[in-house]
């Protein structure tokens, strides 16, 4: 049998003619390639099975279409696009040609352009994939899960590494190579090697005109925010991926059944606490990790996952003189507080240093005795991650933001909520990354990943001012201590001055190191810090000129927090690299590095007399240092 390339044909079945009797069209390719079978369509591409009538045997193998948009003439620049996307499909054709020798990337045996259509020749893998798999024995167990991540990390590291972007895992799209002894029977053939197939088309090929649907027809309950929204892939896209397809197979639940239609977001918490009994800690650390919803919240490259994994830390490939000036003085902390079955994202002092409150990827926010070290109090009402829990002035409110989009003021002495702020229309509706109070207690002030700043009257609950100029999500906000500004920093890469009382903008700061991660103002409100998502960036601007006036460089990943110190004299940074930093406003030198934390530092916080410093990490922990 013979299937015909013209996507147009009426009747594309034929016997093994050389070309097609309904429609003429050739059915060889390079009068070699012969189409036997359609597998699938999505999109603009087609996926043959076809032979290699060239080959001995007449090799089987997999003939992939890519189809244009049609050009509406044969003008200069139609012709000039044509070129560049044939160039680029070549590159990418060619990046995969390379990587084909590894064993579980299908070889690629040819590429090539044909009556204005492109076209990519794979081996055949012969073998049965995970969904399948999946449905004939059901849900797999936790070490099959395990040896998947083991097998298929190191894959994506290759690619990655590479500048190769897979684009489509999930179960389908993952093969259990068949072994070549007849005499195996189906279990142990299933314990052959695993290959990644179907890789998607490059999103640099969709928006030069190789499609108008977009990476959006790809299957969009394993793809991220950002590749369903906006049709771009980070290899942290593939991680997540993978992430969704281990909770697919793991559970044997279909995805959308993982969806919480009513609190509008996915359940991936929820349903590996459900499994967590059998899970070792390390896989339920990579799991939960994968499936960030936040891009930059994900581990960021495969080798990372694989190290957890294996309960093992990455090098960093720091030479030794990089090393000695990493860590000048360091320093062990004085206790470590445990409570928390999750992530602490942030943490805070009351005014009269008392108590630290924390808030935990447990949904939690436990309030803790500073001189007993030991829980005062635990808050519950958000059904998703506490990203922000801080003091008002007066110390008797706190205030928290979630994943849920909620915003919660709090009763201190009883631990009970006052009010919950916003909603769909008046409030935010992505999550809330950051909260803070003005200094006189009046005033709240959050953003959240709808882009949006809101000042709210925290007697009322109700919204003063949504303040929109951001082009990306909001990570941080903060409010001068005379309550006049307030800034917020983005994932647009700008840091936007705001006067607090009318709403307007003041000025943009451009930072020098990408998305803004983290804005703090300086007790006497002169200056201003910000972190960003590249290493080794801490800038500090003059607030009234709008000028940068220092940079430090010091932590080898992204910095997640910094704080100032009541007396305006060093600033404390944390860092996904899992450090804290002590640095010397006056000398721009470091003071001290902190080492204790075995994960990365999310929120560090001065007392208010500035003796002692409170961090909040990865490791489910919160430390208290002397500075």
């Amino acid at each position: 049998m013979s299937y015909c390339y013209n996507p147009a044909c009426s009747s594309p079945q034929n016997l093994n003619e050389t070309h097609c009797v309904s429609c003429g069209s050739s059915l060889l390719l390079k009068n070699r390639y012969r189409a036997v079978s359609i597998l699938g369509t999505g999109g603009c591409r087609r996926t043959f099975l076809g032979v290699d009538e060239s080959a001995p045997n007449q090799q089987s193998c997999v003939i992939k279409q890519l189809i244009p948009i049609p050009l509406v003439s044969e003008s200069e620049s139609t012709a000039e696009s044509w070129h560049k996307v044939t160039a680029l499909f070549f590159q990418e054709s060619e990046a995969l040609k390379v990587l084909g020798n590894q064993a579980q990337i299908p070889p690629v045996l040819d590429y090539f352009e044909d009556n204005k259509r492109l076209y990519l020749v794979e081996e055949f893998i012969e073998g049965e994939n995970l969904l399948e798999e999946l449905k004939e024995e059901g849900a797999f167990r936790i070490k099959k899960i395990e040896q998947l991540l083991k097998e298929l990390l190191p894959v994506l590291k290759l690619l990655h590494e590479n500048q190769v972007i897979h684009g489509n895992i999930k179960p389908d799209n993952i093969l259990r190579r068949s072994t070549s002894e007849q005499n195996q029977d189906q279990s142990e053939t299933r314990e052959g090697e695993l290959v990644l197939i179907d890789f998607a088309i490059a999103p640099e090929l969709v928006n030069m005109g190789l499609a108008n649907t977009g990476m959006a027809k790809l299957t969009n309950e394993y793809a991220p925010l950002e590749q369903v929204r906006c049709g771009t892939v980070y290899p942290a896209s593939d991680l997540y991926s993978l992430g969704v397809t281990c909770m697919r197979l793991l559970t044997g639940v279909a995805i959308d059944e993982l969806y919480d239609v009513l609190k509008g977001g996915w359940r991936w918490s929820e349903a590996i606490e459900q499994i967590k009994t059998g899970l070792g800690e390390e896989l339920a650390i990579v799991l939960e990790k994968l499936l960030q919803e936040g891009l930059n919240d994900r581990y960021q490259t495969a080798e990372q996952a694989l190290a957890d994994l294996l309960g093992s830390v990455p090098h960093h490939h720091l030479t030794v003189a990089e090393e000695t000036e990493l860590h000048p003085t360091q320093s062990e902390s004085l206790d470590t507080l445990k409570g928390h079955t999750g992530w602490v994202w942030s943490v805070s002092f009351s005014p009269d240093g008392k108590y630290i409150a924390s808030g935990s990827t447990d949904h939690k926010i436990i309030l803790w005795d500073v001189e007993k070290r030991a829980i005062a109090g635990t808050l519950m009402g958000h059904s998703d991650i506490v990203l922000s829990a801080v003091f008002n002035p007066q110390g008797n409110i706190l205030a928290s933001g979630s994943r849920d989009k909620k915003i919660v003021l709090w009763d201190v002495a009883s631990c009970q909520p006052i009010r919950t702020m916003g909603g769909w229309f008046s409030g935010h509706s992505e999550l809330v990354n950051s909260v803070a109070f003005s200094s006189d207690g009046q005033t709240l002030v959050s953003g959240g990943w709808d882009s949006k700043v809101i000042l709210w009257d925290v007697a009322t609950g109700k919204p003063l001012h949504a303040l929109k100029g951001h082009s990306g999500w909001v990570y941080s906000v903060a409010i001068s201590p005379d309550g006049s500004i307030v800034a917020s920093g983005s994932r647009d890469q700008t840091i936007i001055l705001w006067n607090a009382k009318t709403g307007r903008q003041i000025q943009t700061l451009d930072s020098d190191f990408g998305l803004v991660n983290v804005v703090a103002f300086s007790p006497d409100g002169q200056t201003l810090a910000a972190g960003g998502f590249q290493p080794n960036n801490i800038m500090i601007w003059n607030v009234q000129t709008g000028e940068p006036v220092a940079c430090f460089s010091g932590h080898t990943e992204r910095v997640n927090t910094v704080a100032f110190s009541p007396d305006g004299k060093t600033l404390a940074s944390g860092s996904r690299d899992e450090t804290i930093i002590i640095w010397d406003l006056n000398t721009g030198k470091r003071k001290q590095t902190l080492t204790g934390h075995t994960e990365r530092v999310f929120s560090v916080a001065f007392s208010p007399d500035g003796e002692i410093l409170a961090s909040g990490a990865g490791d489910d922990s919160i430390k208290i240092w002397h500075t």
